[in-house]
């Protein structure tokens, strides 16, 4: 059974990140982009539990959890405050103001779902991804070879986080390259494909990309390469290098099971081009 959470987050970034990790683990996000909205969708789908940055347009976090708290539908639904600053006295002023928990946004994916689901009753807890129909476990056996050897070129050390937990969860072995000096140690290896999450507002990415893949050209000539864009109208110019073509382009947001299907798809098809 999938639990309800309710993300309050003006930021749609934060936004999309949180509801990509919150389905990728069996749970059913819900979002509202301010605090009045946030009040409301709680009262009318009275979730599971809830998650609620600080600083909001039209009632901030402290405004939200204080009418949720007074009304005796929604007093009762654990509210977590998320919030970038750091927290000094361990979170004793936020559960002064009402909040059951906090939880920083610098966690790490696989810290994050444990410390939200410590709020959530025991049976809507540990819910594992699922694909292709099939449940696969929430942590892989050491015991089961991986499905495939990903390499993960991304300049965003915490959002490549995100996405290689995710891929972990479905059975890949996963390798992250954030910089030059990591892409250089990476291609003495050996992978099955490449994924280079892009952000072509973010000059790090324009600048690491092109970069890491023309010097290692030779190294991973031969290894699909998948290209996923914060967004659809992406120009891609500038963003691989002359003779580099991605094998599959894709753009966020995506959903875990998508994302998982389409990698599938991808090795299907290099595996089926290789010498019988």
């Amino acid at each position: 059974m999938a639990a309800r959470v309710l993300i309050v987050e003006d930021n749609q970034a934060n936004m999309d990140l949180m509801s990509y990790l919150l389905t990728a683990f069996g749970h059913i996000p819900l979002g509202a982009g301010d605090g009045l909205q946030g009040v409301a969708m709680a009262r009318e789908l009275l979730p599971d539990l809830i998650i609620c940055d600080i600083h909001l347009p039209r009632l901030d976090g402290y405004g939200v959890v204080a009418a949720l708290k007074a009304d005796p539908a929604t007093a009762a639904i654990p509210v977590l405050a998320a919030s970038a600053l750091p927290v000094s006295d361990g979170g004793a002023a936020l559960r002064a103001a009402g909040f059951d928990g906090h939880l920083p946004k610098s966690l790490e994916p696989d810290t994050l779902i444990p410390s939200l689901e410590t709020f959530l009753p025991a049976a809507l807890r540990g819910q594992a991804p699922q694909t292709g129909g099939r449940s696969e476990s929430a942590t892989p056996q050491a015991t089961e070879a991986p499905r495939a050897r990903l390499l993960l070129l991304d300049a965003a050390p915490d959002d490549c986080g995100l996405v290689a937990s995710i891929l972990a969860h479905y059975g890949y072995a996963v390798t992250v390259a954030a910089d030059a000096e990591q892409a250089d140690h990476c291609a003495r290896q050996q992978f099955d494909l490449i994924l280079c999450d892009a952000d072509t507002t973010q000059s790090r990415h324009t600048a690491f990309l092109p970069l890491a893949l023309a010097r290692h050209q030779a190294a991973w000539a031969g290894v699909p390469l998948v290209l996923i864009t914060s967004s659809r109208d992406d120009p891609l110019d500038g963003l691989l290098p002359p003779g580099v073509a991605p094998a599959l382009l894709l753009a966020h947001p995506l959903e875990p099971q998508e994302l998982a299907r389409a990698l599938e798809a991808c090795l299907s098809a290099a595996l089926a081009q290789l010498p019988k």
